[in-house]
């Protein structure tokens, strides 16, 4: 799985900027917990080892196709990184947890929805035990579509993108992507590659008024079943 980087002019990183952080930590969306670091260990490849095995290799795969699906996106250009490769610029972090999440059922993510951009300090947490739960055992290649299209799709709402309804998803190219903003996805859909496929504006008319920060509600991402 080779995906080329979009462009990386300091211009592009100054503006939006995601950062992936895969220790856990506190999220400004449950300032009271402290989510456990995801366990790659606990997911088991088809070759009979582990997401584990590979570390590193996987997490680098996985921030390339969400660079691959946001070079595509009709909105903001987004450079993506570890946490581990930025300093305290202003950006949009998305914690990976192992934990299961506090307030929902079967939620594999979630993330705050920030219609038309105004925020570059948005958040999202990806819940690895639910998304462990749902997706059984996976080839390497599968399980960095499952992560990286879930994360995609939280970043798709924190640059203003909203879901889109099933029978929405009309267009002549559905039989080859996914649509990442469906209302819904199946694991087998998770397994394939996604990108925006439906138009939508990320600042709907009816959206333009200002909002504080803390206006910006939180929106849950479940499995269609």
């Amino acid at each position: 799985m080779f995906v080329p980087e979009c462009d990386e002019s300091a211009a592009v990183i100054e503006g939006e900027l995601v950062v992936l952080d895969w220790s856990g930590g506190t999220s400004p969306l449950y300032p009271n917990n402290r989510f456990d670091a995801l366990e790659l260990s606990d997911f088991p490849t088809t070759d009979g080892g582990t997401l584990a095995d590979g570390a590193d290799e996987f997490k680098e795969q996985v921030r390339l196709e969400i660079t691959r699906i946001l070079c595509d996106s009709p909105g903001p250009k987004v450079q993506v990184r570890h946490a581990k490769d930025t300093s305290e610029l202003v950006r949009t972090t998305i914690h990976y947890t192992q934990a299961l999440p506090p307030d929902a059922n079967a939620v594999i993510g979630e993330g705050e929805y920030d219609p038309c951009n105004q925020q570059h300090d948005n958040a999202a947490v990806i819940f690895g035990a639910e998304i462990l739960g749902q997706g059984g055992t996976g080839t390497f290649d599968e399980w960095v579509h499952i992560f990286a299209n879930v994360t995609a799709h939280e970043i798709g709402h924190t640059l203003g993108f909203g879901h889109i309804d099933r029978e929405q998803f009309s267009s002549t190219d559905r039989s080859l992507y996914v649509e990442l903003m469906l209302n819904g996805h199946t694991m087998d859909e998770l397994r394939r590659t996604q990108r925006f496929v439906v138009e939508q504006t990320n600042c709907p008319s009816d959206l333009l008024r200002s909002r504080r920060p803390d206006e910006y509600p939180v929106i849950t991402c479940t499995l269609a079943h």
